[in-house]
């Protein structure tokens, strides 16, 4: 089956060849429909008739036709790229002149020295030529080429428009991809630093829950290193390494944290661009590392339904210690991920009070082809069942 797409937008040369064949023969059949087999007005008796074709004229056709394919690609590969598209126009329109005045006169040439000389030496034919005044020149041979050269222009012009398009989607594309690299690169430091510290302080102490911690961070390092290179990932192993991220931050904790984790609707054949949740739930994490009087707290829900993720974050926070900039850098990230990943289907609502902040954000999933579903596990032993 042909692919048009390919056919027409294709730069490799046995593609092109047929293109600009195809185009010729069928500009070639056209011009020879209007000037032979339609009915014209026969000289000298202002009668219409149609007018007998001959060998001759097929010949004398594709001479004319040799002279618009020449001036064709003398125009559009030449002087619209040289003068019209580099703004010279002075220069084109003078070009565009001389390039007609040529075409004309080369086929008056051909119409009364040429052709007449071909049909009687070689055709030995003495039926008359059609057109071989001065005006049928004009006509046959600018106003015909006028024709063409307006249609091959839009062509081109249309392609390289296409390309341009094509391009500059591509740099876009390009673009967004190293910039959210990027945003996924100022996840991983901080994250890793501040979950180094907390074991090596439990190994000081010889706290058994070290080899756990330990182990939940080789996990997730091995997630981040080797799963998260996807424009997006299965949700479950995203949820799982969220699950296992907040256990070492609650493990820093101890009891002084109260933590509700609850999770709905999860299954197998959802997915998520990877990281996504990770700057709310680390935000959330250091405002309830300042909160130095009351007891801190999260509250964290997801509910997967119909394809839409939404999540209900809320975590307390100290009414007297002003915002980071760092904290508002990583909402900012998240923010500008959001747009990135989900423009236009996604909504965030950021509400911030002196003793509370909450986030409900929600996003339109994709689905993989997969249909297998998954039991999803809660990791918080201690905390609410996970649905």
């Amino acid at each position: 089956m042909i692919n048009f797409h390919e056919f027409i937008f294709s730069e490799r040369l046995p593609k092109r060849y047929l293109r600009h064949g195809i185009f010729w023969l069928a500009w070639w059949l056209y011009f020879l429909c209007t000037r032979y087999l339609l009915p014209q007005v026969v000289p000298m008796t202002q009668k219409t008739a149609f007018l007998k074709l001959g060998t001759a004229d097929i010949l004398q056709s594709i001479f004319i036709l040799l002279i618009q394919m020449v001036s064709c690609y003398v125009f559009i590969y030449i002087l619209l790229p040289r003068y019209f598209l580099k703004a010279r126009y002075f220069l084109f329109i003078i070009s565009i002149i001389f390039l007609g005045s040529a075409v004309v006169l080369v086929t008056h040439v051909i119409n009364s020295q040429l052709m007449p000389f071909i049909a009687r030496e070689v055709l030995r034919s003495t039926t008359p030529l059609h057109s071989v005044t001065y005006w049928a020149s004009i006509f046959y041979g600018g106003i015909s080429s006028i024709k063409i050269l307006a249609a091959a222009a839009a062509i081109k012009v249309g392609k390289n428009w296409w390309f341009k398009q094509k391009e500059k989607e591509r740099l876009e594309k390009e673009k967004i991809d190293a910039e959210l690299q990027l945003l996924k690169a100022q996840i991983h430091p901080g994250f890793l630093f501040n979950t180094l510290n907390n074991i090596y302080i439990s190994a000081l102490t010889a706290s058994p829950k070290a080899p756990e911690m330990l182990l939940k961070l080789s996990e997730i390092l091995s997630y981040m290193l080797y799963e998260c290179n996807d424009r997006e990932v299965f949700l479950v192993k995203e949820i799982k390494m969220l699950e296992d991220y907040m256990v070492l931050e609650k493990t820093k904790f101890g009891d002084k944290l109260d933590m509700s984790v609850l999770i709905k609707g999860c299954n197998s054949n959802q997915k998520i661009a990877p990281l996504l949740l990770l700057h709310f739930i680390e935000n959330s994490f250091k405002q309830c590392d300042s909160i130095l009087t009351e007891q801190p707290w999260i509250n964290l829900e997801i509910q997967i339904e119909d394809s839409v993720l939404q999540m209900k974050l809320m975590n307390g926070k100290s009414p007297i210690i002003l915002p980071k900039a760092d904290d508002e850098n990583k909402l900012g990230q998240a923010q500008r991920r959001l747009i990135l990943l989900y423009p236009g289907v996604h909504e965030l609502k950021i509400t911030e009070e002196p003793e509370i902040m909450m986030i409900d954000l929600r996003v339109k999933l994709k689905e993989s082809q997969e249909n297998t579903e998954l039991m999803y596990r809660d990791a918080f032993s201690t905390q609410p069942e996970v649905v």
